[in-house]
Order: structure tokens, then C-alpha cells, then sequence
């Protein structure tokens, strides 16, 4: 398992090829995306199943779009955008003793390089510190990369120019962050593409547990300084970029004393807005991250900013100006406004819905159709576009600025289906399965055969194990509507056993004996300890 060849084939193997078509304003790929970025003049909308992307022109009328393929299926992370490309994260697992930890440089070019880290455990050393050594999120500053590694802290490293591959260098440094330490310690030196022994965190971990990062966010809008946001399992940490001491931050938490897990982190360099999200609760902070608060109650206001708590998914933020856009992905989908912290009083009966959703910011999503997923801002000369995508409707668009009314516009159209299913949709997305505390939910599986045939459908888990079988051999009808027998065409977050799975990220194949198949995934929120 330690020997370097098979390991270092498999990262390479996963470099395939790229492909973009090429003809003006064609329809999204996906009508459900999963993450949404804007380079200097383009939208770009990666699909949830993490196979294909949209690179969107919205200026326009209509859109231009051009569609692609990304080199690797289903496990996209996160990224964040270059001034014409993406650099996109991806985690898979090999074995329980072997993570391949990738980046992809995503561009215009029907190229799409590829570097990975092939981060390996001995039996020994197979324990709770290195099993979370993985590429948990990023963030770049012009030609460098800010690499969140799990356990492994932090990394740094250089990347080649544009349309010019991925890392400059051959190996990559971490230091690990601990709990209870607020000076970053040395932990593994890795070679791109080769086998990475990770065993030496061990010996980082004799000073305290390692502290896994979870979210990074660069605040460079400072006069002086550029700060560094890594939110982690246990709280939020503050340092500068290139130093070595990262101290915890307060955050005016319900429970200060207690953990704090830090989901997503949003920084806005020009506009001085810096938002933290936990798993139920957030924070505000004009200052650089130095201090925080919570949005104040305004009295207008029948719906406090505290009863948008307790998220289903880490809400995400675009900022325009003065006002923030948040999506807390509410049963009714749209968008809640924020003049800087304080939550814009919008006309309405003074219901729920009406205080933080009117029609300008609410979107034409029924409830059961889908919800918000990621949010991209986008300018211009003086018009100003605002994207929002969606599982299941694909994206909504709306401009604002000279000649333009700031109307919402849906862009949700799929490709024509070549040779076979262009996409299987999982709605919810996020469910709870077999819960004794309330009725088991479902994740019903949505797909459109181009004829008649036979379909298997599967559940993989994150490691690409066979969970469960689903139907087998099961005749559905071609051409028609998404799924036929929606009863059977769905999973209740169990095993071939019968046992709930345990929370966590999972891939749904679904396959017809005429040659059509395609991916979906769902996320299983509660289920067993693993």
C-alpha cells in the first residue's frame, strides 16, 4: 500500500482530458449547481454532480454559455476563481489508509491541468488525527494558494500562471494547528504528485489535539496588513498572512465557553464586510476580524436576525455596495438583505415571509422544487449582475445598473440528452433518512432516459464502496417524465442491511442496460457514529 507507483498513477490517472463546447449561449449544463464563482468577466457554475461546469457571460441578452467537463466525478470541494480560470479542490478516497487530496486548474482552453497530494497512513498510524488530513478549503491572493489541509493546518504554495498548470513547485509545506496553541506547528512536507507518509502529525499532536480547519477567508482590505480567517472544528483563528501566530478570535456565541464549529467564512476586500458562519449561529465584523458581533434587532422588524438560526446548509453571502445579500436557504428560497449588519425592513404584511423576503429578492422556487445553493456577484462598467444557483432550477440572474430593470431572469434550461442521461437530480439533496425522533425522509432520485430499458440504481459512499442496490434490472419507460415510479426511485439513508448510514456524502449511479447512465448525490445529515 506504502509503495509509491500505483499511488502516484492513480493521482495522475485522474487528469483526464477536458471538454468545452464551443457554440454561443447554449443552454447550463446542469440545472443544479453546487458552487458558483465569477472571474474578471465571466460566471462560473460548477454542477452538483461535480462533473460538469457552465462558464456563463451574463451581460448579453441572452447569456452567452459555454459548457465543459471537469477531470474528475462527484467529489468537487470548493475553489475560488483566478482572473479568467478556476482552481477547484477534490478529496477521494482511496482505502481507510489512503486520501488523494487533488486541485484543478479549470480554464477556457479545453485544457485542465491537475496536481495532486497523495496523502498516505500506516497501520500504525491509521488514527484520529491522520484520517482528517484532507483539502478542506482554499483561498488564493494572486499567484499564491492558501491551502487548508484538515488536521494538517495550513499549507502555502505558489501556482504556475493562467492556463499554465497548477503548482509552481514541487512540494508543499503544513503546519498543523492546535488546540490551545496559538503559534502554528510544523507538520509534513509534501511532494505534488507522489506519496505524502503522514505519520509525522503524530509528533505535532504529543503538543495538544490538532485542530481541523474547516473555512479560510483573506481580508487584504486593511491599509496595512493582510489577514488571515481560518475558521476550525473548535472556533475561529486570526493571523497574518505569512506569520506563524494564529490565536483564537471571540465570537459573541450563545455558548462562549463551548466549541464552536466554523462553517463557511466570507470577506469582502472592498467593502469591508467580514461574515462567520457557525452551524447555527453568525457573525459580523467591520474591523478586519479583530472583533464581532451579531446583526442588531431593528424594531421595524417582526422577524429577528436570531430566528434565522440553526442552518440546513452554511448560508452564502454576495456583497454589492453597501448591501449584503444572505441566502439562509428558508423554505420559501430567496434572499435575506443586510445594510452592512443590519437586516434591511422590506414592505410586506409583517409575516415572516414578507419581512425578509419580498418580490425583489425572493425567487420562483415552490416549496418541495428545490432550494439555493451559492451566490456570485459580478460587474461590469455600471451594470452589476447577482447569480444565484439552485438544485433543481438551475440559475437565477438578476442585473441592476444603467438600462436595466433588477429583475430576476431563470437560466434553467438543459443540454439536449447525447448519449444517455445528461444528469440525475437528488431532491433533497440534504436529508435525514431513518430518524426515531420523526418520519423517515427519503432522497427521491430524478432522472430521463432517452428510450426504454432496464435501469440499476446504486449508492456509493464517499470512498466509492457499493452502500446499497436500490432497484435492480427495474423496466422504466424512455422520453417521458423524470422518473416513472418515483416510490421505488429513492433512498431512505439505509444499507443493504437496513442500517441508517453514517453522515456524510454520497453517490448515486443510475445505469440502463441500453447504455444511458448518470451520477446524482445526496448528503445523509444524521445516521449512525461511522
Amino acid at each position: 500500500m506504502e509503495s509509491s507507483s500505483p499511488l502516484i498513477r492513480l493521482g495522475v490517472c485522474l487528469a483526464v482530458g477536458m471538454s468545452m463546447a464551443l457554440g454561443q449561449s447554449d443552454p447550463l449544463a446542469s440545472k443544479s449547481i453546487g458552487l458558483m464563482f465569477a472571474d474578471a468577466d465571466h460566471f462560473w457554475a460548477v454542477a452538483a454532480d461535480g462533473a460538469h461546469y457552465s462558464r456563463i457571460d451574463p451581460f448579453p441578452d441572452p447569456a452567452d454559455i459555454r459548457n465543459g467537463s471537469l477531470p474528475f466525478r462527484g467529489v468537487v470541494r470548493g475553489g475560488s476563481s483566478r482572473s479568467s480560470s478556476l482552481v477547484l479542490f477534490f478529496n477521494y478516497a482511496v482505502s481507510d489508509s489512503v486520501t488523494v487530496a487533488g486541485l484543478a486548474a479549470v480554464g477556457g482552453d479545453n485544457k485542465s491541468p491537475m496536481d495532486s497530494l497523495v496523502f498516505v497512513r500506516s497501520k500504525a498510524h491509521n488514527n484520529s488525527n491522520t484520517l482528517g488530513i484532507e483539502f478542506s478549503a482554499l483561498q488564493l491572493r494572486k499567484d499564491s494558494v492558501l491551502l487548508g489541509a484538515g488536521r494538517a493546518g495550513l499549507g502555502w504554495a505558489k501556482l504556475r500562471p493562467e492556463n499554465g498548470g497548477v503548482f509552481a513547485q514541487d512540494s508543499i509545506a503544513f503546519s498543523a494547528l492546535i488546540t490551545g496553541v496559538d503559534t502554528l506547528v510544523p507538520a509534513l512536507r509534501c511532494a505534488v504528485d507522489a506519496n505524502c507518509p503522514v505519520d509525522g502529525l503524530d509528533a505535532a499532536a504529543k503538543l495538544g489535539a490538532p485542530d481541523s480547519v474547516s473555512a479560510l477567508a483573506i481580508d487584504s482590505s486593511a491599509a496595512d496588513s493582510i489577514w488571515i480567517l481560518v475558521g476550525t472544528q473548535t472556533g475561529l483563528r486570526r493571523g497574518l498572512w505569512g506569520g506563524k501566530a494564529f490565536p483564537k478570535v471571540a465570537l459573541p456565541a450563545d455558548k462562549p465557553d463551548a466549541p464552536i464549529r466554523i462553517e463557511s467564512i466570507h470577506a469582502d476586500a472592498s467593502h469591508r464586510v467580514l461574515w462567520v458562519f457557525s452551524g447555527s449561529e453568525y457573525f459580523f465584523s467591520d474591523d478586519h476580524g479583530k472583533s464581532f458581533h451579531k446583526p442588531p434587532v431593528v424594531a421595524a422588524l417582526a422577524t429577528k436576525p436570531t430566528a434565522l438560526s440553526g442552518f440546513l446548509a452554511p448560508p452564502e453571502v454576495a456583497v454589492i455596495g453597501d448591501t449584503s445579500f444572505l441566502n439562509f436557504n428558508l423554505d420559501r428560497p430567496g434572499l435575506v438583505a443586510f445594510n452592512r449588519d443590519t437586516m434591511t425592513a422590506n414592505s410586506g404584511t409583517g409575516d415572516f415571509g414578507d419581512v425578509v423576503l419580498d418580490h425583489e429578492n425572493g425567487l420562483d422556487i415552490a416549496r418541495g422544487e428545490g432550494r439555493l445553493t451559492t451566490l456570485a456577484v459580478l460587474s461590469k462598467g455600471s451594470v452589476t449582475a447577482l447569480a444565484a444557483g439552485s438544485l433543481g432550477k438551475g440559475m437565477f440572474l438578476r442585473k441592476t445598473g444603467t438600462g436595466e430593470t433588477g429583475g430576476w431572469k431563470n437560466i434553467n434550461s438543459l443540454k439536449a440528452l447525447q448519449g444517455g442521461l445528461s444528469e440525475v437530480i437528488t431532491f433533497p439533496t440534504l436529508f435525514t433518512g431513518i430518524n426515531s425522533s420523526g418520519p423517515t425522509q427519503y432522497t427521491n432520485i430524478g432522472y430521463r432516459l432517452k428510450r426504454d430499458g432496464k435501469i440499476t440504481i446504486t449508492v456509493y459512499n464517499y470512498g466509492m464502496e457499493k452502500v446499497r442496490t436500490l432497484v435492480k434490472d427495474a423496466p422504466r419507460k424512455g422520453g417521458g417524465s423524470r422518473s416513472e415510479n418515483p416510490s421505488e426511485d429513492r433512498w431512505d439513508g439505509t444499507d443493504t442491511g437496513g442500517r441508517p448510514v453514517s453522515f456524510g456524502t454520497y453517490y448515486i449511479l443510475v445505469q440502463s442496460d441500453q447504455g444511458e447512465k448518470g451520477w446524482g448525490k445526496a448528503i445523509a445529515v444524521h445516521g449512525r457514529n461511522p
